[in-house]
């Protein structure tokens, strides 16, 4: 446990829940500090947090501790360089207690919280928010600055702010919802949702980066480019720009909009990419693969391509079964690659060739189409 330095030995007395008290405890106290200070918890006992910002210059404290071990928990309260340090721990033993910690800070604070288990909910706070908790749900509402926080399980909701920085949890969902900044999400199992998220071009790293272990991923729009990775699920992708770079262990890939070069693999579902915007403009290669399932691409129809298609399948009673359709000029070609492997390719060049598309599949279609 992080040990902060108390005041005197009468005044840590005042602060603390002794041993011998019943096992239900209230702590109240208020600090006066500046904008732009620090609030650090670290909470061996673990606890349900809530922070709130408010327009006073104080910071307001209360704890109610209960449970069968109430009466063992230590909370050491100091007041820190423009700021407060609270810790809690069990005297002499790990126990189980129910810690309810309700703060109020300033709307411009800092948060540095380290807790080993509870959920976290913090709301109207504007400053760098960091920390993480060994399991719980993280609430995240209105607010404005850095972010970097982690759960070991638990849900993650982020809504109404404009951040930057990341949110990670081993297991549970992801979830933002009007947010302007570039905050990566990550789940080792669980769907991950952007709704109405959109990049500030003011943040260091613009590009979104989004993970999860185990479900899918919901990204409505990404005007500076995403990667995004599943193990094992559907992504499903609104409007992108610059790139987009998806790759799924099972399940289907679609993307509306893509104005920019686009890299998409799943190993077992069908692609569906439309891409949009200026045909002189920029990087627009395309990779697609897919080991089960049917590719469709629609292109401007005045870019610059080189096609490079191909579908794998096995057995000759299949042949007519798979084909790749164009609306393009391209050569269509049939072949036993023997062992009962065959497979159909197409090459063609629309233009200079400029912009390489390259697709393959296993067991499934390929179908290419003018857009606008």
């Amino acid at each position: 446990m992080k040990r902060f330095q108390t005041f005197s030995r009468a005044l840590l007395l005042a602060i603390l829940i002794p041993a011998f008290s019943v096992s239900a405890q209230e702590v109240n106290r208020t600090y006066d500090v500046s904008p732009g200070g620090i609030l650090r918890l670290d909470l061996e006992t673990g606890g349900t947090i809530t922070i709130t910002g408010w327009n006073r210059n104080e910071v307001e404290v209360n704890i109610s501790v209960s449970g069968r071990d109430g009466s063992d928990v230590i909370v050491d309260l100091e007041e820190i360089r423009n700021g407060v340090a609270i810790a809690t721990e069990y005297e002499g033993r790990n126990g189980r207690a129910d810690l309810e910690i309700d703060i109020r800070v300033p709307f411009i604070f800092n948060l540095d919280i380290e807790t080993s288990g509870g959920d976290v909910q913090i709301e109207n706070v504007e400053g760098e928010i960091k920390g993480q908790t060994m399991g719980g749900d993280l609430e995240f509402d209105n607010i404005k600055g850095e972010i970097d926080f982690s759960t070991m399980g638990g849900d993650i909701s982020l809504e109404n702010s404009i951040v930057d920085g990341s949110v990670e949890t081993m297991g549970g969902e992801v979830y933002l919802e009007n947010v302007v900044g570039n905050v990566n999400g990550h789940t080792m199992g669980g769907e991950v949702t952007y709704e109405n998220v959109r990049a500030n071009p003011n943040s260091r790293n613009k590009e979104l980066e989004i993970t999860t272990m185990g479900g899918e991923i919901n990204l409505d729009q990404a005007a500076y480019g995403a990667t995004l990775h599943t193990m094992g699920g559907d992504i499903n992708v609104g409007s992108v720009a610059h790139h987009i770079k998806a790759t799924t262990m099972g399940g289907d890939i679609t993307i509306e909009e893509i104005d920019g070069w686009v890299e998409a693999t799943t190993m077992g579902g069908d692609v569906d990419v439309v891409v949009v915007g200026d045909p002189d403009s920029g990087d627009r290669h395309i990779e697609i693969s897919s080991m089960g399932g049917d590719i469709d691409l629609v292109v401007p129809a005045g870019m610059d391509m080189k096609f490079d298609l191909e579908i794998r399948f096995d057995g000759n009673r299949n042949s007519d079964r798979y084909q790749i359709r164009s609306d393009f000029d391209i050569d269509v070609q049939r072949q036993d690659n023997n062992r009962g492997d065959w497979s159909i390719t197409a090459s063609g060049t629309v233009g200079s060739g400029t912009h390489r598309v390259k697709i393959t599949t296993h067991s499934g279609n390929i179908t290419i189409r003018k857009g606008r």
